[in-house]
C-alpha cells in the first residue's frame, strides 16, 4: 500500500460553534460538514495557546508552550533544536508544502518544505500584480473597513488565491527545484488567515447573512467587569454587522476548501488522502458579546477549536474524547506509518478516527497556556488561574452552564471542585514543561507517558540536571 498523503487544512480564528455540522442553525459549511460526515468530528479538541503565533508552534512540533517558550506573536528562529511535523515527513520521503498564513517563526520550518507559498509576503505581489493592490483588506492604508464587503472580487480574494496554490502543489507544479518524483506522497498544511479580522468577505459571502437576522449568542449583565467593560463598547448594531461578516468568512474559507476537495475528487487523490480541519484557536463570535479574542484565554470560544479527520473509507463519527493541538503531530505520524520522533509531547488519538474502540479514554483534562493566564478542562468543567493577580480564578460547570456565563469560583458549594481542578491544573503545567537541552545541547531521549509526564522505568541515568 502506498503512503496516504496529507492534507492538513487550518485556519485562524474560527470559533468551533460556527459549522452547520456542531448545528449551528445559521452558518452554511457544506464542504466542512462533508468531511465530517466521511470522517472523525472531535467536540472536545482545544488549543495549548489563545493566540496564533504560539499555537501554531505547538501543532507543527507537538510541545507545549512552556516546552518551546514561545508566547507572543512571531519570534526569531527556534535556537533549540525543535523538530517539526514538515521534517519528520520530508525525512521519511514525503513531499512538503506549506502555503498560507505560515505565522511562524522565521526559516523554522520553511527549510523543511519543498513548496512555499507565504501569503503575506506573495500575496501583496500578486494583487500588486493584477493592478488590485490598494483593494488589500489587510493593508492598513485601506481605513478600517472592519465588517465591510470586500472590494476584492472573491476570485481575487486571498482565499482563492491559496486554494489556487495548493492546487498547484498537488499536482505537482512547482518551480523545477520544488518539483517531487510523482510517486512520493505528499504532506500539504494550508493555512487560511481568515476568519481572523479584518472581517471582509467578498461577494456573495458578504450578502449571506443580513446583520437584523442573526441571531445572538446570550449574555449575562453580571458577568466579570473586564467583559462588561469590553462589551459596553459594542453596541448591538456593530456586534451584528461584525457577526454577519465573521460567518460571510467561515463560508469563504469553506467555498475555498470545497475548491481544493475538487480537485482531489477529479484527480483520484482523495481516497488516498487524509484529510484535517483544525485552527489556531476561537473567536468570541458574539459570546459574552464581544468579538475577536482578547484576553481569550478564559473562555471555552478561543480555548476550543475544529477539528474534523476524514480517513478514506472513515466511520463517519462525533467523538467527545479530549483532545489537544499537540496530538494532531503524532497521530498524522501513526496514521501515516512513520515512527513518531520521541521529542513530542501529545497523544496520538489515531485509534479513534480509525474507528477502534479506545480504553481508558486517552486523555482526563486539556491544557491551554498563556504568559499570565493558564486554563485546564474536563468534559464537564474549566478552571482558569488568573496569574496576574488583578482578578479572581474562574470555574465554570460546562453541563449546566455551556456558554460559560456564571463563574462560580465564590460559590462555597463548589469549594472542593475548584481545589480538585486547581491542584490538576499545577500538575499539567509541572508536566508540560519538558527539558529540551542535555548538557552537549542535544536532545534528551525522554520517554514520556500518556499524561506527559517523564518515564523513569525507560529513560536511563535520569540525575538533577534535567
Amino acid at each position: 500500500m502506498p503512503k496516504p498523503n496529507i492534507l492538513f487544512l487550518y485556519s485562524d480564528q474560527h470559533n468551533a460553534r460556527c459549522l452547520s455540522c456542531a448545528q449551528h442553525d445559521q452558518v452554511l459549511t457544506p464542504h466542512l460538514d462533508r468531511l465530517a460526515l466521511e470522517g472523525t468530528r472531535f467536540v472536545n479538541a482545544y488549543a495549548n495557546n489563545p493566540i496564533c503565533t504560539p499555537s501554531r508552534i505547538s501543532v507543527l512540533s507537538s510541545l507545549y508552550p512552556s516546552t518551546h517558550g514561545y508566547y507572543g506573536l512571531y519570534g526569531p528562529e527556534p535556537v533549540a533544536p525543535m523538530t517539526s511535523l514538515f521534517r519528520t515527513f520530508k525525512e521519511n520521503g514525503y513531499r512538503t508544502g506549506a502555503l498560507g498564513k505560515l505565522h511562524t517563526p522565521r526559516y523554522w520550518i520553511e527549510k523543511d518544505c519543498q513548496f512555499v507559498y507565504d501569503e503575506f509576503i506573495e500575496f501583496p505581489k500578486y494583487l500588486e500584480g493584477a493592478g488590485l493592490y490598494e483593494l488589500n483588506d489587510n493593508r492598513a492604508f485601506t481605513g478600517n473597513r472592519n465588517g465591510e464587503a470586500s472590494r476584492l472580487p472573491y476570485e481575487h480574494s486571498c482565499e482563492a488565491a491559496l486554494a489556487k496554490q495548493t492546487i498547484r502543489f498537488i499536482r505537482n507544479e512547482g518551480e523545477v527545484l520544488d518539483r517531487g518524483k510523482e510517486a512520493e506522497p505528499w504532506l500539504a498544511w494550508v493555512s487560511f488567515s481568515r476568519p481572523h479580522q479584518p472581517y471582509t468577505p467578498s461577494q456573495p459571502f458578504a450578502e449571506l447573512y443580513p446583520p437584523e437576522s442573526i441571531v445572538l449568542p446570550p449574555t449575562y449583565e453580571l458577568e466579570k467587569e473586564e467583559i462588561r467593560i469590553k462589551r459596553g463598547e459594542m453596541p448591538e448594531t456593530k456586534l451584528r454587522k461584525l457577526l454577519s461578516a465573521y460567518y460571510g468568512l467561515v463560508s469563504q474559507v469553506d467555498h475555498a476548501i470545497g475548491t481544493i476537495l475538487e480537485e482531489l475528487d477529479r484527480s483520484g487523490k482523495l481516497e488516498n488522502t487524509i484529510v484535517v480541519y483544525s485552527s489556531d484557536h476561537g473567536d468570541y463570535a458574539g459570546e459574552h458579546g464581544l468579538m475577536e479574542k482578547s484576553g481569550g484565554i478564559s473562555y471555552r470560544a478561543i480555548t476550543r477549536i475544529p477539528l474534523i479527520v476524514r480517513m478514506p473509507a472513515g466511520p463517519g463519527l462525533v467523538n467527545d474524547e479530549l483532545v489537544e493541538s499537540v496530538d494532531l503531530f503524532p497521530t498524522l505520524c501513526e496514521l501515516a506509518g512513520l515512527e513518531t520522533p520521541n521529542t513530542v509531547q501529545g497523544i496520538s488519538f489515531a485509534p479513534i478516527v480509525r474507528g477502534e474502540a479506545v480504553a481508558p479514554p486517552l486523555r482526563d483534562s486539556v491544557l491551554t497556556e498563556n504568559a499570565y493566564r493558564k486554563a485546564i478542562a474536563t468534559k464537564s468543567w474549566r478552571y482558569v488561574a488568573n496569574l496576574d493577580g488583578e482578578q479572581p480564578d474562574e470555574l465554570y460547570h460546562l453541563e449546566d452552564d455551556p456558554w460559560e456565563l456564571h463563574n462560580v469560583i465564590d460559590d462555597p458549594s463548589y469549594e472542593g471542585k475548584a481545589k480538585e481542578m486547581l491542584r490538576m491544573l499545577l500538575d499539567r503545567v509541572v508536566r508540560a514543561r519538558k527539558p529540551i537541552h542535555s548538557i552537549n545541547g542535544m536532545w534528551h531521549h525522554h520517554l514520556y507517558d500518556r499524561d506527559g509526564r517523564m518515564d523513569l522505568t525507560r529513560n536511563a541515568g535520569t540525575n538533577a540536571y534535567w
